[in-house]
This record gives structure tokens, sequence and C-alpha cells, in this order.
């Protein structure tokens, strides 16, 4: 620009702010709009900046704009290697809320001379609302790189430069976030200045780009991290040349390795912890399968013993084209723990839970109890419905083993040409209808728990060999396998047949009753614990009325004296059938004997005069006597509620305690 344009165009900014008429076409449209805005609001005589942040607002904002700082700074110092000597200042503006904020800036003593004269200094705002016509500001405004000569500027102290500026956007949101200009004596300025700045922040837009892409991935590689970590489950990525992208910290406890196995080889880290491939031969074929696999069980041979695994594989996919597969490894016993309680079939009761003060019924908890602390195997003997599983579960849940599975198996329900299967698993082939990659039987799901052989008087004799070899060698061969797999399993079994007369007969194979009755358990019949009835009634009642959501404020004494009288073939589960059907019929609060089935509520006593009656009278004493203190017992020893309940007066019962002899027991 010649020194006669500027002149001319010193001319137009004289005339132009002094209000005189000017040519505009001598003005860049740009330019002239620029005056119109700033005219009455930016006085055009400002010799410097006033409008500076604190120190603290400006490290606020450079912390916000940390990022662009840190990849504008490395292109303004490339810049400026190629235009050092020449005058030249370079500068990086933070664009917020319509301020042009100084963030940055480098270039020769001279220039920067001239920044400390205008203020140009860090925090210091140049948007044109402050400091008027500038390129920073018309780049902003119209959202293009745009170059303004010395007499175009509209305050006086930016009347010795020329300006370049482009504006710098946001990769992700396209927003101005930022300029770059320079700035220099306009006889320094060059044609293709305003192309070096535009290259510039070309470049700083790239590497924004990058480093926000680079960010994004790190933080979903964190995301990935923390979310694969959180799965109780072991997880294991591999791409599609078989090399772990991904593992979590459960996959590597599991399959016990000691380092991290990322961008290695995924059978090369096999070989290197479990050697031969036939030590990991089920995994091996998971992982080489074409198709997903669900819940394949694997066993994976170590040199610490057997690893019991279930795992199921998900392929990555994009557009049809695979990237790699996930495994998700899953520990047998967590396996297992998930099966029982997804069928019901867990340990739930406790010697605590089990309801009796009858000393037969204390004598078998008193063994219970003493047994639960060993490995040995336990025969529970008894009448249907006298609570042998129930024992069983005790059993288990005051052993060692308490927090391993539990799996109950009643060998009379489930057909013969299935219960091998069952007990002891199968593998792919081994009949019509097997399941590809086979399954694992009870033993094997029970490892390190407990399993409980219901009515074992019933299995095949076939069977009985079978079981007694898995007694013996504490190992199991799935159906169609001759290889054998180590398990550490508790067998609690139970019948009400006489084994001792099976094993006279050949139904029961001798070898194997001596095997599982170690420790034998007899539970006594409910007609030998009449002493029991009562807490039995009282107990079921409160039960079955919290299932229900029924209130029953009071139970009969012809209740208690009709359960005492009849021989409860059923047991203890007749009795507690019973009790349900009398809440789930009962329109009052009050359970009485006519709720009970015509054989139970039409029993009575009655007193002959003979020998007997004292005997009779007796009995029903004590009858009296128990009615009485499990109403106690459930109205947790208010008296007052307990006279209500038996429908006497206070005075009356403890007239009965006193004709019984009896002291209050609460």
């Amino acid at each position: 620009m010649t020194s006669n344009i500027n002149g001319q165009e010193k001319s137009l900014w004289q005339k132009f702010i002094e209000g005189e008429p000017i040519d505009t076409s001598k003005l860049k449209p740009e330019v002239l709009d620029s005056w119109q805005r700033c005219k009455g609001k930016v006085n055009p005589r400002k010799g410097k900046n006033y409008d500076i942040w604190s120190a603290k607002d400006v490290e606020r904002i450079k912390l916000k704009y940390r990022e662009l700082i840190e990849i504008a700074v490395p292109a303004m110092d490339n810049f400026y290697n190629f235009v050092k000597g020449s005058g030249f200042s370079i500068t990086l503006e933070a664009v917020e809320n319509n301020d042009h904020f100084v963030l940055e800036a480098i270039g020769d003593p001279s220039a920067l001379a001239m920044h400390e004269t205008s203020r140009a200094v860090q925090g210091s705002n140049w948007s044109e609302a402050v400091m008027g016509t500038s390129a920073s500001a018309i780049a902003v405004y119209h959202d293009r790189p745009f170059q303004v000569h010395p007499d175009e500027h509209w305050c006086v102290c930016l009347k010795h430069c020329t300006t370049s500026s482009a504006p710098i956007h946001d990769p992700d949101t396209q927003a101005i976030i930022g300029t770059l200009t320079v700035a220099a004596s306009y006889i320094k300025v060059q044609s293709h200045t305003l192309g070096m700045v535009v290259a510039a922040v070309d470049s700083i837009e790239k590497q924004l780009a990058v480093h926000r892409l680079a960010k994004k991935s790190e933080i979903a590689n964190h995301f990935k991290t923390v979310v694969m970590e959180c799965f109780s489950d072991g997880l294991i990525a591999i791409d599609e040349f078989n090399s772990v992208i991904h593992v979590n910290q459960k996959a590597l406890d599991i399959l016990g390795f000691k380092q991290n196995p990322i961008g290695q080889n995924i059978f090369g880290v096999l070989n290197r912890n479990f050697g031969m491939i036939n030590r990991y031969r089920d995994l091996a074929g998971v992982i080489n399968s074409q198709e997903s696999v669900m819940d394949r069980f694997v066993n994976i041979q170590n040199s610490g013993g057997i690893i019991r695994c279930v795992v199921s594989t998900r392929f990555l996919e994009s557009n049809g084209e695979l990237l790699g597969k996930v495994l998700i490894i899953q520990q047998m016993s967590r396996a297992a723990k998930f099966v029982t309680s997804a069928l019901g079939n867990y340990a739930r009761f406790t010697f605590s839970d089990l309801i009796g003060q009858e000393q037969k019924f204390l004598d078998c908890i008193k063994i219970g109890i003493k047994v639960a602390k060993t490995y040995s195997n336990v025969l529970v003997l008894g009448e249907s419905g006298t609570g042998k599983e129930l024992f069983a579960q005790a059993i288990h849940n005051a052993s060692s083993r308490k927090d391993q599975p539990f799996f109950a198996i009643n060998c009379a329900a489930i057909p013969r040409d299935l219960l091998g299967s069952e007990l002891f698993g199968y593998v792919e082939g081994a009949f019509t209808g097997a399941k590809k990659g086979g399954s694992p039987g009870k033993f094997e799901l029970a490892d390190g728990g407990t399993i409980f052989l219901d009515e074992i008087g019933e299995m095949p004799l076939d069977m009985q060999t079978s079981l007694l070899r898995v007694l013996e060698e504490k190992a199991v061969s799935r159906v169609g396998d001759k290889g054998a797999i180590p398990v550490d399993v508790r067998v609690i079994v139970a019948t009400n047949r006489d084994l001792e007369k099976e094993v006279e007969i050949g139904e029961f194979r001798a070898d194997l009753y001596y095997r599982i009755n170690v420790v034998s358990i007899e539970l006594p019949p409910l007609r030998d614990r009449k002493g029991d009835i009562s807490l039995l009634i009282a107990h079921f009642v409160k039960k079955m009325a919290e299932r229900m959501e029924t209130k029953i404020d009071s139970i009969a004494p012809d209740v208690y004296r009709n359960c005492a009288l009849y021989d409860w073939p059923g047991n203890v589960r007749e009795l507690q059938n019973i009790i349900e059907r009398a809440v789930t019929m009962v329109e009052g609060n009050t359970i009485s004997s006519q709720l009970f089935p015509e054989r139970l509520a039409k029993l009575s006593i009655d007193f002959p005069h003979n020998s007997e009656a004292c005997k009779l009278r007796d009995f029903r004493k004590t009858l009296e006597h128990d009615a009485i203190q499990a109403c106690i017992e459930t109205c947790g020893g208010n008296m007052t509620q307990v006279a209500k309940e038996l429908g006497i007066s206070r005075a009356t019962l403890y007239r009965k305690f006193k004709q019984n002899n009896t002291s209050l027991n609460h």
C-alpha cells in the first residue's frame, strides 16, 4: 500500500470519525461495516487498551484454553522462525462471549515493545466492542481470514501496523474458539502473509482434531477398562489375528496369568502358561470356533490342578467385517452358584431353623453339628417328611463349604437313562441330542461344595457302581469320556428304605453302603416327637400367616389337642401342609380344628372309668401345658395376650400353672 493511498485512507478515517461524507467505494465493505458498528461506541483516539483482566482471571482463562495453548504455541514458534528479525509479532487470542483475550504473544523485541505500549498483553480484550476495527475482530465477525492495513484500523494505537488474522475452530463443534494474528509494519507485510497465517491455523486445527481424537480414544479406553473391571466374569478381547487387545483382572485371576498378555498372541500366552495343547484343548476349541459359543464348559490343567470354567464368546464385527472376539470366562463354582440360585436349589436352612425340643431330635442336631466340621460322608435316615433335606442343608451351612455350591438330587425323580448324565455330565456326541461342547454334571458343578442325593435307595445298580468310583477316586468321568476330572465334593445321602435289608437281597451294593454310611443320622418320626408338635404348630402358623399376609390372633386349644392325638404318617411335611390349608381357609382370626381335614377335626379324647383314665388325664395335662407354653412363646411372654388367645382369664392361666406345678418359662 503506497503512502499516497495511506494518506487518502487516513483522510477517509478522519472524515468518517468527524462525521463528514466519504467515498465508501474506496473502503473494503467489511471495514466500512466495522467502522459503522464502532462509531459512537468505541473511542477512535484510544492510544492503549484499558480492558485487562486480573492475574487470577488470566490464569482461569489460560487453564480453560490449555489445550489450545499447548497446540498453538509450537505452531507459533515454527511460524516465527520464518519471520524472525522482520519486526513481526504473533498473537494467540481466546474468543469467549464476543470477547477476544490475549493468551500468548511472541515476536521481535521491537514488535513486543509496541505490544506493551498499546497494552496488548495477556488478559487484554481486543474485541471490536473494546478496541474497534482490527483483523481479528473482522475475522471473527465474518468467520474467515482477514487482513487490515494501518489506516483501516479504528483506534490510533493500531495505525502503525498491518494485522492479518484467521479464526481457529473447535474440531468437534466448529465454533470459533480463538484467533491467530500476525502484526507488522505495513512495509514489511507481503501479499502472502495472510496465506501463511491461514496455513498455520490449518495446522493448529488439524493438530487439535488429532489431539481431541487421541483424548477421546484415551477416555474410551479408560472407560472400557473401568467397565471391563466391573464385570465379575473374566473378559479377554482378541483381534482377528488372535492378539490380545484387552483383558480384565478377573480373567488373569481365573487363568492364573501372572503377566498382562496385551499385545501377545493368545495361543502363545496359553502355551507359555499351560504347556502342551492337550492341557487347554477345550479352551483352544472355543477360541478357534467360527461360531459364537454359549456357556461351553471347559477344563484347563495347570501345575496346580484343574481350572474349571464356563466360557462364552461374542464376535466383534463392523459392516460385516470380523474384527475379533471377546471371551467371557466364568469360574465353575460361580456358575454353579448361579445355577442353584436360579433353580431355587440352594441351602437355605441352618440348624437354628430346625424346630424341636424332644431329646431324640436334639441328639440328631448334635450329631449333625459335629459331623459338619468333618469331611465325612453322611447317611440321613428317616421316613418321608421328617426333614432329611433340611438336615443336609443345615450340615452344609455349618461346614467350611457353606459359601460353595449345594445341589440336591432326587434319585427317584430322574429317569434311569438320564441319571448318569445328570450326575456325571457328558461329552459332545455322547448320545443323540447331546449339547455341543458337552455339559458338566452336578458333581462337577458342586466342586468344592456339597451334593445331596435323596432316595439313594432308588438308584440303579449300574449307577451305584459309577457313584462308588467317584467316592473312591474323588474324580468323575463324563458319559462318553474315558478321562477323569478331579472333584472335591461332600456327599450326603438320604433314604427312607432299610438299606441293610436292600444289601441282603442284592438291591444295593454293600461296598457303596459302607462308603456312604460313615456317619448316620436317623430322624425320628413326628409321632415320636409329640412334645414338639405345639412348637411346630406355632411356627408354621406364624410363617404361613406372614407369607399370605393374613392376621392370625389366636390358635384354639383343640388344635393342639387334636394334633397331639394324630399319628402323622406324613410327618412334619404333613403337619406343615395342614397348617397351610388352615391359614388359607380361615375366615376370622383364629385357627381351630374345624379348619382341619376330617381325619383330624373329629378326633376327641374319651376318658374311660378304668385304670387307663389316669394316663389319659396326664396326657391331657401335658397337652394343655404344651399349648400354653407355645402361646407364651408366640406372644413373647405377654401373659395378658396369652390368656386372651387361649380364651381364659389371667387368674385361670396362673391357676393352671399352679395345678401343673409349672414355672413361667418366659
